[in-house]
């Protein structure tokens, strides 16, 4: 806490402490310059981010470290943070019922490991394998005050608030506390330091005490410090001690400037020397001071800098230093966490910011760039800061380079031509204003007036392009090509003839409307809304904005003589390499590669819309730029891409409301079908910037496109093992060497399992076997029923047939017979009549027999049935045939019974007709699905065509047989071959051929 009663001034200070003469001087020397050094342009080469407590940030924040996995780790009074560069995640102990941790100190080890240093009597904790357990450090201090690691890795930690056992060591898996006993002074330890060459320094409230790798104890080597001293080192190995009196070096060489005073009354202050040499401290109530390169001899104006609050440090109060791997300075304050990099675009605080009017600008023949605001114009020389040239009571309107030495500056009144020191004053046409100015190579200086037109000067005299007044072409801008040659913007149409400059009409641009007149190798470049085009060319834009962002009103333009194309608008500043724009040019399509410098990079004003040159390249190789606010410039020699490939880290699983912490192998709940990831990858420089792709292996497979999206959805997941990798890319597109990657297992739930898809695959099975089951019997009894109707049917006829043609006939026989029997006196006839009578009674038996057929027959015994069919065929005594069975018998269909003698019947006619076969075999075979009848002979067979199903036409008693048997829904087979019999098979389903009763 700052103390109560008033602090003297620092220079009361400086004069009343007791300083060695020969720093007193030098001490109020840097003072002064310290000072009066503006807080806003000394860190303007530094890009200064920062996170209030407002965004989220700890605030109170006493140490800053950064582990392997390059998470930044805060320890402050809030607690524990482990943070990405976007969001700050607190860290607690692993202990049930833990409480809010109050961190005074952090070190992150080789090894991997973190230290966390703790207040209010909690000692020591540490981070490893993803965990923060208590280091069970003993007799634990009121705080640590600080934690420094070993060469071999042993830690030591400051224990703070005692003066015995006020170091302790954790070595090989151990404590061991040092007191006085080892040669230190019985007071508190505020600070520890490792030299290079191995040595342990102990700064204590007013000595400071060392030990060499080969000592045993500590030596006291200075006394005389002020309480809350700090020790740091630089790269030549010389310490520097702070303390309330201000920062100075430790046995310093003589004749150099090692002492700095700065506003620390309570001590405290943090040293730390960044990786350009550069010291950088912190205050109590001051903010954060820079000293360039102590040793060095800087400029006094330039030694000492500072940034404070009224820079937009988050707090004067700043108790934290570091310097993380990719080279950003971080500080913590009292109400958050600010962050120093170099900044890719610097403002060059030596031309005043915000100029009531337009800067103007333009670079002379040697190098040199004047810029010119409302009140003065300044050059700047190769290698040089901006200097004031002179200054005018009326702004500047146009600036643009003279043919010989110098520039042009357009006034209000008059025209100067000024060449460093060198001015020279010319008469401009009266009631003028020019927009823009450009000498071409003949050395007529040509100025754009709008409605007052378009004039030129040559050998000191003014004349005007002849047309009327007031302008109707409005000459807007102007420029000079790669050849010399005078190019000038019309906004309307431009004056007609023969003309000793090139004319562009601003209506007619394939770009839109023109916001750029830009000159580019030999030619010059219209640029407006819809991208870039060539002057005089017609058609659209030859860089489309649509396909191009960064081509869309670009207001300044110009090419290095190293091949860069640099440009600004309202994307930014752009960087392009030359020779890919002129191919572009010319083939549309063809690939420019292009690096954009924004608001990240450390622009930070919008590009002005004016005439003139906007971008300017200086002799030394610096590129200028105007903006609305300010003269800002880039180093191309300092834009080197950050080679630090980011760490990429799955943070959690989530699977609707349960959050899983990530670990290489992660099981699931069961029936998971959506999970969304978290991931991150600690870039800090740029966050913003960090692209990633992610697949998921088991899954397609493919990356997904780049984004900054830092979380990814999974959807439609069934059981199954698969690979989540993610990778990323930093601010400059350097990817991660080696993706992170998560094992996710889905158990399958009893639906999703095996099991139970065969189980329901069986039951599908059995109802569809039972649909078919139900649809078989239910063509079975169709088929029964018809049956039964045939039957029915067959039988009426027979009883009408015999009750009426027959009974018919035979009364017809009996009175012929009556007849006959009175012919006695006639035998002749009486012979006739009897044999018409004999003729008619065949005819009635062979209709009784008909008749019999028409009616059922007995189904039970198809081989008697059988047999009276071989015994009705006229087979010759020499043929064998036989009828056999095997299987149970069964009653059978008479539907059925009567199509199967039918066909059988058939074919034993047949076989007894046209075989000539010796031997015929009839097989009934009784089988559980089929009755299957078989009738075979080993005669002559039948001819091919007869054989072949498709080849029955004309064979009317196969055909026949074939119908029968699709009527009852059998298979009908005939297979023959000539010279070795013919086989006819009949396959009946046993649902249709079997009674119901038959079983």
């Amino acid at each position: 806490m700052s103390p109560a009663h008033r602090h003297p001034s620092l220079i009361e200070r400086v004069l009343s402490a007791r300083w060695p003469s020969w720093c007193l001087l030098p001490c109020l020397w840097v003072w002064a310059a310290a000072a009066l050094a503006a807080p806003a342009a000394a860190l303007s080469e530094f890009k200064h981010v920062a996170w209030s407590i407002d965004r989220g940030a700890p605030s109170r924040i006493n140490s800053i470290s950064q582990t392997h996995d390059g998470f930044l780790w805060i320890g402050s009074v809030e607690g524990l943070f482990r943070f990405d560069g976007v969001s700050f995640e607190s860290v607690r102990l692993r202990a049930p019922g833990s409480q809010r941790l109050v961190v005074s100190s952090l070190r992150a080890m080789r090894s991997g490991d973190l230290w966390v240093g703790l207040a209010r009597g909690r000692g020591m904790a540490r981070w490893r394998g993803g965990e923060l357990v208590d280091a069970q450090m003993p007799h634990p201090s009121r705080e640590v005050n600080d934690i420094q690691e070993g060469p071999d890795g042993e830690v030591w930690v400051a224990r703070g608030g005692r003066s015995d056992r006020m170091l302790a060591r954790f070595h090989q898996g151990g404590w061991q506390e040092f007191g006085t006993e080892s040669g230190l002074p019985a007071q508190q330890v505020w600070s520890l330091l490792f030299a290079r060459d191995g040595t342990l320094w102990v700064v204590l409230s007013n000595a400071i005490a060392r030990r060499r790798p080969a000592d045993a104890r500590f030596t006291v080597v200075e006394q005389g410090l002020t309480p809350r001293a700090n020790l740091s080192e630089d790269a030549q190995g010389q310490l520097w001690i702070s303390d309330r009196r201000g920062t100075r070096a430790l046995n310093p060489p003589a004749g150099s400037e090692t002492f700095f005073p700065h506003p620390s009354p309570v001590g405290g202050a943090r040293l730390l020397f960044d990786r350009q040499g550069d010291l950088w401290m912190t205050t109590w109530n001051s903010g954060v001071l820079r000293v360039r390169v102590p040793g060095q001899p800087w400029p006094a104006a330039q030694r000492v800098t500072s940034l404070d609050a009224t820079a937009g440090l988050t707090s004067d109060t700043a108790r934290a230093l570091f310097q993380d791997r990719e080279g950003n300075l971080w500080i913590g304050t009292e109400l958050g966490l600010d962050m120093l990099r170099p900044a890719s675009i610097a403002i060059e605080h030596g031309v005043p910011s915000n100029s009531p009017t337009s800067y103007t600008m333009a670079r002379a023949n040697d190098g040199t760039v004047y810029v010119a605001d409302a009140q003065a114009l300044y050059a700047i020389a190769p290698g040089g800061h901006p200097v004031r040239v002179l200054g005018y009571d009326t702004p500047a309107e146009a600036l643009c380079t003279a043919m010989g030495r110098g520039v042009w500056l357009f006034l209000a009144d008059r025209v100067l031509q000024v060449a460093g020191a060198s001015v020279t004053r010319h008469v401009k046409p009266a009631g003028t204003t020019a927009y823009g100015c450009a000498q071409d190579a003949s050395g007529r200086l040509w100025m754009p007036a709008l409605e007052t037109g378009l004039h030129w000067q040559q050998r000191g005299r003014w004349q005007r392009w002849p047309e009327a007044t007031p302008s109707p072409s409005l000459p807007a801008n102007a420029t000079v090509d790669g050849r010399g040659r005078a190019v000038v913007l019309f906004r309307g149409r431009p004056p007609q003839g023969e003309r000793p400059f090139d004319a562009v009409d601003a209506t007619q641009s394939p770009a839109g409307g023109v916001e750029g007149l830009l000159a580019a190798g030999p030619g010059v470049l219209l640029s407006g809304h819809r991208g870039l085009a060539l002057a005089g060319t017609s058609g659209g834009a030859q860089l489309p904005g649509e396909t191009h962002p960064w081509a869309a009103s670009l207001n300044g333009l110009a090419q290095t003589s190293g091949g860069d194309t640099w440009a600004i608008g309202d994307a930014g500043v752009v960087r392009l390499r030359s020779d890919e724009l002129a191919r572009a040019l010319q083939r549309p399509g063809a690939a420019v590669a292009a690096r954009i410098l924004d608001f990240s990079d450390g622009l930070s004003s919008f590009v002005q819309k004016a005439p003139g040159a906007q971008v300017a390249v200086g002799g030394d190789g610096r590129v200028w730029f105007l903006t609305r606010r300010h003269l800002m410039r880039v180093n191309p020699a300092g834009l080197v891409p950050n080679p630090v490939p980011p760490p990429v880290v799955v943070r959690a699983v989530q699977v609707g409301d349960q959050r899983f912490e990530a670990m290489p192998s992660l099981v699931l709940p069961a029936g998971t079908t959506t999970v969304r990831i978290a991931f991150t990858a600690p870039s800090l420089s740029v966050p913003e910037r960090v692209k990633f792709r992610h697949r998921l292996v088991g899954l397609g497979g493919t990356w997904s496109p780049p984004d900054s999206q830092r979380e990814a959805l999974l959807s439609d997941l069934g059981p199954g093992s698969y690979r989540f990798e993610v990778t990323a890319s930093n601010h400059d597109g350097v990817w991660a060497v080696q993706p992170a990657e998560v094992t996710l297992t889905i158990p399958a739930t009893f639906t999703q399992s095996l099991g139970f898809k065969l189980m329901v695959a069986g039951l599908s099975l059995l109802l569809l076997y039972g649909l078919y089951l139900a649809r078989l019997r239910q063509i079975l009894s169709r088929l029964r029923e018809r049956g039964e109707e045939r039957a029915r049917e067959r039988e009426r006829i027979a009883r009408e047939m015999h009750d009426t043609l027959l009974q018919s006939v035979q009364g017809l026989i009996l009175r012929f017979q009556s007849v006959a029997d009175r012919l006695h006196g006639q035998p002749q006839v009486r012979q006739a009549m009897n044999q018409a009578l004999d003729r008619a009674e065949a005819v009635v038996v062979e209709g009784r027999d008909r008749l019999q057929g028409l009616r059922r027959v007995d189904a039970s015994d198809l081989e008697d049935e059988l047999r009276r069919l071989i015994a009705e065929q006229p087979f010759s005594d020499g043929t064998r045939v036989g009828v056999s069975s095997q299987g149970t018998r069964r009653q059978l269909q008479p539907s059925a019974f009567d199509e199967i003698l039918c066909i059988v019947s058939e074919a034993l006619f047949n076989a007894a007709r046209h075989a000539n076969a010796t031997t015929v075999d009839v097989q009934v075979d009784y089988g559980r699905q089929w009755l299957e009848i078989t009738v075979r002979d080993d005669g002559v067979g039948l001819p091919r065509a007869g054989s072949d199903p498709a080849g029955l036409a004309g064979h009317f008693g196969l055909l026949g047989m074939r119908e029968r048997a699709q009527r009852i829904g059998a298979q009908f087979r005939v297979t023959s071959q000539p010279g070795h019999g013919a086989r006819v098979s009949l396959r009946i389903k046993a649902g249709v051929a079997y009674a119901r009763d038959a079983g």
